[in-house]
């Protein structure tokens, strides 16, 4: 499944795929793989909140409004122009295709919250859109140890090498639920802001950025992070884990961003439906910092989005290169 820094790298060490076909969805050859990293295809209708964001490349999101999507800070520089909801494969026909309307990162989202907020031109019908987890959602049922389910349409090679377009998913733990150890956790949002998931052959890769982690809950199924990138010090690009950002962290910022309400996961509501123990006044979280502070992105980042142009067969060579950076899974 899939994971950038600086801008000028993302593209040139992107996933390249064909040029693109008609309808403006990339044609690609899709390579016969085990689905994700240890993971299985996603049967009909099982996500159809999980969306394909298309433009220069190719991320995850996921439906949190009839016209807002959650998707990865780093997948702006890719300039989205369409997303598909309700596909299992976003290279084919079917599903329900809205053209993007605005796409906004978290302010200096390279050193704070790697996420994205994109807002549609025209609602989507017929998806019903995923309810985020609150404060409630993590104080409730979240811990070392409990299993999440990562959700995208990105490679499913360990090596990040060769192609895909389908939608897959993979059963993991969370071995670090406030990103407070070593692997690459943003500084200026610990403890808190981010959580690791995954490692031992159960991940997400290049493809599954700003793609959906569901944690099953009393009420079901709950969007509680979005991919950003794999672990510092993994022996391969995929597979030994990954940072994701956790959504608690930024329910205010993503309704102050869409000018809307989204769906939250409320728990137990207060009065007038307010989910208690939320966000700081103002935006800020706890443990968070103000964006742009101290980081601990190290290095250089180099991307993983699947780029619309160039041939599938320089991958190997891409990313023989592009492993000397830490990578984003887009």
């Amino acid at each position: 499944m899939s994971r950038i820094g600086i801008a000028a790298l993302l593209f040139g060490f992107a996933v390249p795929a064909s040029a693109s076909s008609l309808d403006g969805r990339p044609d690609i050859d899709v390579d016969t793989m085990t689905p994700v990293i240890g993971g299985t295809a996603v049967p009909a209708g099982k996500w159809p909140d999980t969306v394909a964001v298309l433009g220069q490349g190719a991320c995850t999101g996921t439906l949190i409004a009839p016209d807002v999507v959650l998707t990865a800070g780093h997948c702006a520089d890719m300039q989205p122009t369409q997303v598909i909801a309700n596909t299992l494969d976003y290279s084919g026909t079917g599903g329900i295709t809205a053209t993007v309307k605005s796409v906004t990162a978290y302010p200096n989202w390279e050193t704070s919250y790697d996420v994205a907020v994109i807002v549609l031109n025209a609602p989507i019908t017929g998806v019903t859109p995923r309810k985020i987890g609150t404060a409630c959602t993590f104080t409730e049922g979240f811990a070392q140890s409990t299993m999440v389910r990562l959700v995208g349409f990105g490679l499913t090679d360990t090596a990040g090498a060769g192609n895909n377009t389908k939608l897959n998913e993979a059963m993991a733990p969370v071995s670090d639920p406030a990103c407070t150890g070593p692997g690459g956790c943003v500084t200026s949002i610990s403890p808190g802001g981010e959580f690791i998931a995954g490692g031992g052959g159960k991940d997400s890769c290049f493809g599954d950025s700003g793609g959906p982690v569901y944690l099953e809950t009393a009420r079901g199924p709950v969007v509680i992070g979005a991919v950003s990138r794999g672990l510092d010090g993994a022996a391969t690009p995929c597979g030994g884990g990954g940072i994701y950002v956790r959504t608690d962290k930024i329910v205010q910022w993503i309704e102050q961003t869409a000018g809307k309400p989204v769906e939250k996961d409320l728990c137990a509501a207060g009065p007038g439906g307010e989910e208690p123990g939320g966000e700081e006044p103002g935006g800020e979280e706890p443990g968070g910092g103000e964006p742009g502070g101290p980081s601990g992105l190290g290095g250089d980042l180099s991307g993983g989005c699947s780029s619309s142009s160039g041939s599938s067969g320089l991958v190997l060579a891409l990313f023989g290169f592009a492993f000397a950076f830490r990578r984003r899974r887009s």
